[in-house]
């Protein structure tokens, strides 16, 4: 009986054993779960970056195109821009009539042969091309579109290989800002004969001017300049063709347009398409740096 009780014992114990150890066994206990949120405010940022970041053409021999670049216009910041134009530093760089004996590049902006369009234009337009008035008067040259007492410059407009020829009138005052006053350009590429050297001011139109510009706009499809504007200064010395400048002033020829006149989200890129158009009797060399900005509304 003492053996029975003691067996009844260790049996129940080892059974109690086994209970506990199986017991360790399950059921499993998980640490709790919990999450948290994640919130992000960006902030305000009107932001373009254009790449490359500088562009360069070397070896170009004049009356050539140097060959097409293409540029991004990325909006790398965080707000839409709706109105992208450009301007060149031309008339920073060329402050004084580069022809003469003396033959010097750095004379010449670098800024006056660039041309480009953007994606959904394949025309070329000039950034900023200017010229100067020719002080002598030009051989074999037809002024007769222009009134004979207001007739106040002649020059030579040179895109790459091909030459034309313009001239101005004058208006009140006898200053070429004023109202009455006249912009007149060859269709035909000059010869040196006189039916290529008559300007004609047909359809060039003088849509305001301000203390340093007369603003006109050309709208005549045979001319080269079809579509673009031409800012003559005070005193009728020189000219400023362009298309896609809208600093105050420039952008009262109604030609002058945006870039991009969309909304370029952010991070979006539109793209343009750039080239040298270097003409010839540019001196061999360096021509000066030009700064080209890009700004964004």
């Amino acid at each position: 009986m003492i053996f029975e009780n003691k067996a009844f014992l260790l049996t129940a114990g080892i059974a109690a054993i086994l209970l506990l150890a199986f017991a360790g066994l399950g059921p499993y206990t998980y640490a709790s779960e919990t999450n948290i949120t994640v919130d992000v405010n960006v902030t305000s940022l009107s932001e373009l970056t254009i790449v490359p970041s500088a562009i360069n053409w070397t070896l170009v021999t004049p009356g050539q195109t140097g060959g097409t670049k293409n540029l991004d216009i990325k909006n790398t910041g965080s707000v839409n821009v709706t109105n992208v134009y450009a301007y060149v530093t031309t008339l920073a760089n060329e402050t004084f009539r580069p022809y003469g004996p003396t033959g010097t590049a750095s004379n010449y902006s670098a800024g006056g042969v660039l041309v480009f369009h953007n994606a959904s234009d394949t025309n070329f337009y000039w950034a900023g091309r200017l010229e100067w008035n020719w002080t002598t008067s030009i051989t074999n040259i037809d002024l007769s579109n222009l009134d004979a007492n207001s007739r106040a410059a002649q020059g030579f407009f040179r895109n790459a290989s091909n030459s034309y020829v313009w001239a101005l009138q004058n208006g009140s005052l006898g200053l070429c800002n004023n109202s009455g006053a006249l912009f007149a350009i060859t269709d035909v590429i000059d010869t040196g004969v006189a039916g290529t050297r008559k300007p004609d001011p047909t359809t060039i139109t003088r849509d305001g001017g301000d203390a340093n510009y007369g603003y006109f706009h050309v709208s005549r499809a045979a001319n080269f300049l079809n579509g673009m504007c031409v800012a003559v200064n005070q005193n009728c010395t020189k000219i400023y063709a362009y298309k896609y400048d809208k600093r105050a002033g420039f952008t009262t020829c109604t030609n002058s347009n945006y870039i991009v006149n969309y909304n370029l989200t952010p991070n979006a890129i539109e793209t343009i398409t750039a080239d040298v158009w270097v003409p010839k009797g540019i001196p061999l060399g360096n021509l000066t740096e030009a700064i080209w900005d890009f700004i964004g509304t």
